[in-house]
């Protein structure tokens, strides 16, 4: 008989992120509420990228109708973040590319009268499309909530959706950072004196170098942002802060070997090591080296 289960996957408020206190479904490793909200995440996804693709094809020198580009046209980079979510042959973190690896590891896994091996060249690139794509999603939920990897595949989804609004300019492109630690009261005591913070939240936005605190004015530049926050916080969080998208943060996890804390669908990232690795690859922080 099947032992009750934790829901493998938080519960995100605005606020954040905390754990869900329900059980997970009979052969899942997800609440039924948490399922649908997921749900609901591949939905306004869809939705989302609906009309970005329809951006696309407002853009000179865009996709046509069988997504070949034609004569090149002028560019901001706000076309150029549109057209690298929509073009098959984009970058490894694109919308796209990111939901289309997700559904070929689902064909694969599930593969009955193909070898898994053979599996991706049954899908010619150019067939591959966001509703496809999702509609095989769909297709193999109850699976994919069995999966041990439900937690991966639910953090890759809501990333896809975060960044497609973002790139429609439906966010409020700020990022809460943490409390400001600069002192600014000192309470004399025999034993030593007592120092409280500032304490006032601080934001950034992304492509900024620097952040002032509105209650003390402290600046604190981007080379000690480091210093800012929770000594640990998540992909999701260094994501807004550092201006990376979650599956590079992943690559980075893994090759410099981040001391890993947190809970299986949470795991919690040691804030000196990210900055480390973002340092190591993208130069000094004090550079405006937002992208």
């Amino acid at each position: 008989m099947n032992q009750p289960r934790p829901c493998a996957l938080p519960i995100h408020t605005r606020d954040g992120e905390r754990v869900c206190p329900r059980r997970a479904a009979p052969g899942t490793l997800v609440c039924p509420p948490c399922s649908e909200q997921l749900r609901g995440v591949l939905s306004k996804l869809a939705l989302t990228y609906r009309a970005v693709t329809e951006l696309d094809e407002l853009i000179p020198g865009g996709r046509g109708g069988d997504g070949v580009r034609r004569v090149p046209g002028p560019r901001s980079p706000a076309v150029d973040a549109i057209l690298a979510h929509t073009d098959p042959r984009s970058r490894d973190d694109s919308a796209l590319a990111v939901v289309e690896s997700w559904a070929r590891w689902v064909r694969a896994e599930r593969s009955i009268d193909v070898e898994p091996a053979k599996m991706l060249a049954t899908v010619p690139a150019g067939r591959v499309t966001m509703a496809r794509e999702l509609d095989t999603l769909r297709f193999h939920w109850d699976w994919i909530m069995a999966s041990p990897e439900v937690p991966w595949f639910a953090e890759a989804m809501r990333s896809v959706a975060q960044a497609l609004r973002q790139v429609r300019g439906e966010l409020d492109r700020v990022t809460r950072v943490g409390k400001c630690p600069t002192p600014v009261v000192v309470i004399p005591r025999a034993d030593g004196d007592i120092h409280l913070p500032c304490g006032a939240s601080l934001r950034v936005r992304p492509g900024a170098t620097k952040i002032v605190c509105r209650n003390c004015e402290t600046e604190w530049g981007r080379d000690r942002w480091n210093e800012l926050g929770d000594a640990r916080a998540d992909y999701a969080s260094f994501s807004e802060q550092f201006d990376v998208p979650v599956g590079t943060l992943r690559r980075w996890a893994h090759k410099d070997s981040w001391d890993r804390a947190g809970t299986r669908g949470r795991p919690l990232w040691l804030r000196a090591e990210v900055f480390a690795s973002y340092v190591k690859r993208r130069g000094d922080l004090t550079f405006d080296q937002a992208g």
